[in-house]
């Protein structure tokens, strides 16, 4: 029985102990609820609540802009549209007049030697009708003729 005295003793001490912890607790508890704490913790929640209202209007006005300038920089271009067709057109009209003449100059010695050949042949028909005409010019010429091809070239 000894131990089990010993062992209440010790339960009602430690009974004893949980009470003034828990009394200690309640007078601590008491004077937190009634202190500044309570009013400091109510002002922080207050404060925080208003910087989250500000961020809030801050993040919309923030996205409103950002869409402004947006659409802004979307409509904002380096050249104008009427610029950039006016270059088209005219680098359009530039390649198509380049090609036109490189083949031009391309074909430029066939077309002098056709003309030459037809020249030659006009020439040699209007000298034959002149010579038919006037016989006596063609004697003429052939003794002048003649007399060129016993000078030697002189160039």
């Amino acid at each position: 029985m000894a131990k089990l005295d010993e062992i209440t003793e010790l339960l009602t001490d430690e009974l004893e102990g949980f009470r003034t912890a828990i009394a200690q607790l309640n007078k601590i508890s008491g004077e937190l609820k009634s202190s500044e704490v309570v009013r400091y913790i109510y002002t922080i929640k207050q404060q925080i609540s208003d910087l989250d209202q500000k961020q809030d209007t801050h993040f919309q006005r923030s996205v409103r802009e950002s869409g402004k300038l947006s659409e802004k920089m979307a409509d904002a271009k380096l050249t104008p549209r009427w610029l950039l067709a006016l270059f088209c057109i005219a680098f359009t009209f530039n390649v198509l007049a380049l090609g036109y003449f490189g083949c031009h100059f391309i074909q430029l010695e066939d077309y002098r030697a056709e003309s030459f050949e037809n020249g030659k042949e006009q020439v040699i028909l209007d000298l034959k009708g002149y010579f038919d005409e006037h016989p006596e010019v063609y004697n003429d010429f052939q003794a002048w003729s003649k007399e060129q091809e016993r000078v030697p070239n002189q160039k």
